[in-house]
């Protein structure tokens, strides 16, 4: 039960309306809502439905293409759209302030974290100095860094994702502003920092009476953290009601859609009983630490620290855990894209830990890799056609360009596309359908096994249901393996046969999802599960 909340208006939105200069598309078509202190409210909806454009619009940063043409937005006596741009300039940071969505990219890589916040208030207070460095220290301990006099100093490369965030966060509350903007805040991060941060940001909003607007598509943190909901779609707010009363009685189709897109964590796929495709056996992969000015070795980062798992034709292999465990450097190793230090990688009887560059290119084929972030795995200035084409012609998979052309056809409606969207650019596309491409490009190679590396986590609710969907399709049709990287373990029941959680470089659990899920052993695992937002909680 959240506390009852003070009277007292932060933010009044009435009837926001903006389009694109250069024709008569309407983006928002009479939005209104308002946001009291210390009062969460989620603006809920999937990609395109108008929610970053109005939180753009509250800052007055909308891109010069589009424009405000009609509404109200009000913080408590100060009407915004009246203000100079010299004025809004001492409302944005001061009394507005706004976390993103990614704050690796947000944060400015070659500059310390803990200046990056002095900056926030060098430009809006007095404070010099030794007082402007304990204010940040003050921020970062506030936020949760721990050790922040020393992590200060640090790079934002130096820092974990989590840690990025909190610093971003540090950065927002730098100057005590009155609103919060919070676009999709924990998209990218795992379940335990997710957790950690909304924790924060709730905390944050009773103890300082801040207003927080909460952008999110995840419905699970929705009924975790907000005391209001907000539906957008196309443009408009169709739904707005207390959490407690959204979750109980949705009133439109699209808001009872967007809660029956989570996915059923009480159903889970029955392991089969196959033949293994991939084994792993023991396998290490260990970075060099140097130091000095001989750069000697001094000491070893196990990223990949004696771990065993194989994997069946047509089976699907969670590995699950946070950021730095070693997921993902060990989907690597097992493309021979990473080099083991020691232990045996078999895939279909073959050893491919001692394969040169030559002998793996017959086996690029068989093995294909999905990404997390599907637009930075495409070059940009290649159509679709010729992206899906140039791994076919590289790998001979189909002689003739007639043929490699029939192909891409096929494997664009396969994935729910159509054939005119191979003359089209990355740019063009929404994120579900880039992800749709890369799935289409790695079953180009007609591949025995796909590592996904994170291919849902940047997507909505609605369209990350639609690629696990396909991609159990495809597996029906074609018996794929998967080996599936992810911290999201809300997805695993609808789509792992076997899950093996990994912690440090070591997996500390594995087993059926079933088996993981509903009674898991391990108190790593155990605290991952706690983690995850659900709609039963209270």
């Amino acid at each position: 039960m959240k506390p009852s909340l003070p009277n007292q208006r932060r933010l009044e939105v009435r009837d926001l309306k903006v389009a694109v200069k250069a024709g008569a598309e309407q983006l928002l078509r009479g939005v209104s809502f308002n946001v009291d202190a210390g009062e969460i409210l989620a603006l809920v909806g999937e990609s395109g439905s108008g929610k970053s454009i109005t939180s753009l619009s509250l800052m007055r940063l909308l891109p010069d293409a589009l424009q405000i043409t009609g509404g109200q937005v009000s913080m408590q006596d100060t009407d915004i759209f009246s203000l100079t741009e010299a004025r809004m300039q001492a409302v944005r940071g001061r009394r507005v302030a706004m976390i993103f969505q990614n704050a690796q990219t947000a944060l400015n890589p070659v500059q310390k974290a803990g200046q990056q916040i002095a900056e926030t208030l060098k430009l809006n207070t007095a404070l010099r100095g030794a007082g402007l460095r304990q204010r940040v220290i003050e921020l970062l301990e506030e936020v949760g860094i721990p050790e922040a006099d020393a992590r200060y100093d640090f790079y934002p490369h130096q820092l974990s994702g989590g840690q990025q965030q909190r610093v971003m966060i540090a950065m927002a509350l730098a100057c005590d502003p009155e609103l919060l903007i919070a676009d999709e805040p924990t998209t990218a991060l795992d379940v335990t920092i997710q957790d950690q941060v909304l924790k924060l940001i709730t905390q944050l909003a009773r103890k300082r009476q801040l207003a927080v607007l909460l952008i999110t598509h995840d419905m699970g943190v929705v009924k975790n953290t907000a005391d209001r909901v907000a539906v957008m779609y196309q443009g408009e707010i169709i739904e707005s009601a207390p959490v407690a009363e959204f979750f109980l009685s949705p009133q439109q189709d699209y808001s009872r859609r967007l809660i029956a897109s989570l996915p059923d964590l009480e159903k889970f796929q029955q392991a089969p009983a196959v033949v293994p495709l991939l084994q792993v056996e023991d396998v290490e992969v260990h970075f060099p630490i140097r130091k000095g000015v001989l750069q000697r070795v001094v000491d070893y980062t196990r990223a990949v620290d004696g771990v065993s798992l194989q994997i069946g034709a047509g089976e699907t292999y969670a590995l699950v855990g946070e950021s730095g465990s070693g997921k993902s450097t060990l989907g690597r190793a097992i493309l021979n894209l990473e080099r083991a230090t020691a232990g045996r990688i078999s895939f279909d009887g073959q050893d491919l830990e001692s394969f040169s560059t030559a002998q793996m290119l017959p086996l690029r084929k068989r093995m294909q890799v999905i990404f997390q972030d599907p637009y930075s795995s495409m070059n940009p200035r290649m159509t679709v056609g010729d992206i899906i084409e140039e791994g076919m012609e590289s790998l001979k998979v189909e002689s003739r360009a007639t043929e490699r052309q029939e192909r891409i056809v096929a494997l664009l409606e396969r994935v729910q596309l159509n054939a005119d969207h191979r003359s089209r650019y990355p740019h063009e596309f929404s994120g579900g359908q880039l992800q749709r491409i890369a799935i289409a490009r790695a079953l180009a190679v007609r591949p025995d096994l796909i590592i996904c590396d994170e291919p849902t986590s940047a997507l909505d609710v609605s369209i990350r249901a639609e690629v696990l969907e396909l991609l159990r399709e495809l597996q029906r049709e074609y018996e794929l393996s998967y080996l599936f990287i992810t911290h999201d373990l809300s997805i695993v029941p609808s789509l792992a046969h076997h899950v093996g959680v990994m912690q440090a470089g070591k997996i500390v659990e594995q087993g059926t999802a079933q088996q993981i899920l509903q009674a898991p052993q391990h108190p790593y695992t155990q605290a991952l599960l706690a983690s995850v937002p659900r709609l039963d909680q209270h």
